[in-house]
């Protein structure tokens, strides 16, 4: 949660503070009366006077905007006549405070926007960005105009401070994603978590200062900065200028699932709040694929890439994860209702219809480890030299059978010498593994090499306990890899109950960092002095873990 994407709405220019200042000294000239209408009534005035908007006027001044529409500053309002639905479904009376922001949000600056918006000529796919954000269609013909759907009944009525257009009902509000996530109560768990990552904090270097009260600092003009971390890692969904597909799983699916990803994301003892980090990460990672930005899909039909990577912090693999097959039909099994929004579809859902992709193959490549000379870190490998290989992808029918194609090659320090290899792998869940390191023949790098003879080596596998101690258990003693081919071996527990080949980490060690990670495998050599019929040298294309899924 370390970026984020910051949202600046400015509670100025008469617009959102309560104080009902200008913004500046300067006004752009969109907000300038317009001295050519020759018109001496404010907004406010004609909406007063008009008996057809009565009901209007009420909800107008309710909320607040009759001192928006009695200032100099330049709008379009579309009135909405007596008798329109939004009325009789919206009643004022005993209505408490905060269903009166409701109102103010999603009806009067539903029908308010800046500058001046005529109804002239023909017009088509005009969108009018109104007060709360949304894009309005205000478009047609002479004679025949329309808002949003809704047919006008008048236009053009000049106001010295604005535009006036008097429709037969009113605009239907339609709330974006993030909005609606507020309005669907068998969602309200999903909700709850990302609504939980809001902020709002008041940016004192952009607001205008007024005059010191009480030797404290006023402000005529206040800014805020709303952010929430979840947006730009999963996906804005809160932008009306943006487009998406996201899925929200029912208050059942994310409770029945949530149980499950806890299992994965158990810390030791010696972890602070180690039950509010393990809920925290575990419902993070269930919401890491519930948003797809629409721009980025070639053929949503046939497949969808999630706008989230992979790879939030060094874990498996950093690309999207892309849903196709089974996998993408998946996604919308068992849809509830699906719902057409302001920026994209949501789909709400009573399963959480993902693999556990947070249970993932965790991979090291055998060329990474390091050592030093002088003492100042840890020798990843000792008794050998290091070196590298690596295989073109001209080299088809090779390349083909290692993971990026670079093999680390690891010959002994002297003739005898018996190599040691020591690889660190991090982000390890508290869940089954599979221990598997994949060996590369002498002749797979070098042709010449003809004689090939197996490696005979120890497995040590290190681990974290519940009490956040180092522990290590064997994987076998004096293995023998196959010299002939690339050869994947799974390494068992020595202790392992007949038929299991997996190891269960009893901790997680998710983004700990390699400091303080314990996780290790370590390959010993133990071939005898006399012994000539192994091979010293450890050529390995990678060391990884794979998950075992039930």
């Amino acid at each position: 949660m370390k970026r984020r994407n910051i949202v600046f709405k400015a509670l100025t220019c008469g617009l959102a503070t309560l104080a009902f200042t200008a913004c500046t000294d300067v006004w752009d000239s969109h907000y300038q009366p317009k001295p050519e209408l020759n018109a001496t009534e404010t907004l406010w005035d004609l909406i007063e006077a008009d008996p057809e908007l009565s009901q209007f006027e009420a909800y107008v001044k309710a909320t607040g905007y009759d001192q928006y529409l009695s200032q100099n500053r330049f709008y379009t309002v579309w009135a909405p006549v007596d008798g329109s639905e939004f009325y009789l479904t919206h009643p004022l009376e005993g209505v408490s405070d905060s269903m009166l922001n409701v109102y103010k949000f999603e009806f009067v600056e539903n029908h308010i926007a800046d500058y001046n918006h005529a109804a002239t000529g023909v017009m088509s796919e005009n969108k009018v960005k109104m007060l709360n954000g949304k894009y309005n269609r205000f478009e047609g013909n002479a004679g025949s105009y329309t808002f949003k759907a809704v047919p006008v009944k008048a236009t053009n009525i000049a106001a010295k401070n604005g535009l006036l257009h008097k429709t037969e009902s009113n605009a239907i509000f339609t709330a974006n994603i993030w909005e609606q996530l507020d309005k669907i109560e068998s969602v309200s768990l999903l909700n709850g978590f990302l609504k939980s990552y809001d902020e709002v904090i008041f940016d004192e270097v952009n607001s205008v200062q007024g005059p010191m009260v009480d030797g404290k600092v006023t402000y005529l003009d206040s800014v805020v900065i709303e952010h929430n971390a979840w947006f730009d890692r999963f996906g804005t969904v809160n932008r009306e200028d943006s487009s998406y597909t996201m899925f929200a799983p029912t208050n059942r699916a994310w409770s029945e699932m949530l149980e499950k990803t806890k299992t994965y994301f158990v810390y030791d003892e010696e972890t602070l709040d180690r039950d509010s980090l393990q809920e925290v990460m575990a419902k993070d990672f269930m919401c890491r694929f519930l948003v797809f930005s629409n721009s980025m899909q070639k053929s949503p039909t046939d497949s969808m890439t999630a706008y989230c990577y992979t790879n939030m912090s060094g874990y498996g693999r950093s690309q999207r994860e892309v849903f196709k097959g089974d996998a993408l039909k998946r996604l919308y099994a068992n849809e509830v209702e699906k719902l057409e929004l302001s920026n994209g579809t949501l789909h709400v859902v009573d399963s959480y219809n993902y693999r556990t992709f947070w249970h993932d193959t965790l991979r090291v490549q055998g060329e990474t480890l390091y050592s030093t000379e002088d003492g100042a870190a840890v020798s990843e490998y000792i008794n050998a030299i290091k070196s590298y290989a690596t295989i073109s992808k001209d080299s088809v029918e090779k390349y083909k059978h290692l993971h990026n194609g670079t093999v680390g090659v690891y010959k002994p320090s002297s003739p005898t010498a018996r190599a040691q290899l020591t690889y660190t792998i991090p982000n390890v869940l508290s869940s089954k593994y599979r221990v598997k390191v994949v060996f590369v023949p002498a002749n797979f790098i070098n042709y010449r090499d003809t004689v090939l003879l197996p490696n005979k080596f120890n497995a040590t596998l290190n681990y974290r306990d519940n009490k956040g101690r180092k522990k290590n258990i064997s994987l076998g003693k004096n293995l023998l890899n196959d010299p002939t081919r690339v050869d994947t071996m799974t390494l068992i527990p020595t202790n392992a109950p007949e038929g299991v080949d997996y190891f269960e980490f009893p901790c997680n060690e998710f983004n700990a960092g390699t400091s303080s990670t314990l996780t290790q495998l370590v390959l010993a050599i133990t071939v005898g002095s006399r012994e000539t019929e192994f091979d010293r040298t450890f050529r390995i294309d990678q060391v990884f873990l794979e998950p075992v899924t039930e």
